[in-house]
């Protein structure tokens, strides 16, 4: 993903966050999908093949 897009998206994120409380949500659930991917990429390279593929 390149820099310009992951701008974007950020700022199109940070429209929906007016409290501290919107953030700590919003930072929550982003580091639970970025470890999950990791972890599921991780899985794959170990398995050698996709979750439920045979």
């Amino acid at each position: 993903m390149n820099e310009q897009k992951l701008k974007d998206l950020a700022a199109e994120f940070a429209k929906g966050i007016k409290t501290e409380d919107d953030l700590n949500q919003f930072t929550r659930l982003l580091t639970k999908l970025t470890v999950e991917t990791a972890l599921n990429a991780e899985l794959t390279e170990h398995l050698g093949h996709e979750k439920n593929a045979r």
